[in-house]
């Protein structure tokens, strides 16, 4: 079964220019975690399901703790965690989407995605 998170709206100073760690940026994240939840669908009982409260904690101290040169570190580093420390998680994806990325052309959009674990 997978449990999905969507479009987590973060404040954050991540990125490779002085002025996006100095100044911050909005960014989106989504996260789909897959774990074996047919005791939760039988028991209805929150304590045999991943509680979606606690995963939406782990991401946010996770984004707030450091500060990211790279999406691909933070999306990696955010994936790990969450198998790690959320025992149920079989398998985990992360994207994090930055809006308005100064590339030097119009785009709505950068997106980075991780899975881990890679073979899933």
């Amino acid at each position: 079964m997978w449990i999905r998170l969507h479009n987590i709206q973060i404040f954050a100073h991540h990125g490779v220019h002085q002025h996006e760690r100095e100044f911050g940026g909005n960014f989106e994240l989504d996260v789909e975690v897959r774990a074996d939840l047919e005791r939760a669908a039988k028991s209805d009982a929150l304590g045999d399901t991943l509680d979606y409260t606690a995963l939406y904690q782990t991401i946010i101290r996770i984004s707030s703790s450091t500060k990211y040169n790279l999406l691909e570190a933070w999306a990696a580093r955010l994936a790990h965690e969450i198998v790690q420390h959320h025992p149920r998680v079989q398998e985990c994806v992360v994207r994090i989407r930055k809006p308005g990325a100064a590339i030097g052309g119009i785009l709505d959009t950068v997106e980075v995605e991780y899975q881990f674990p890679a073979d899933a």
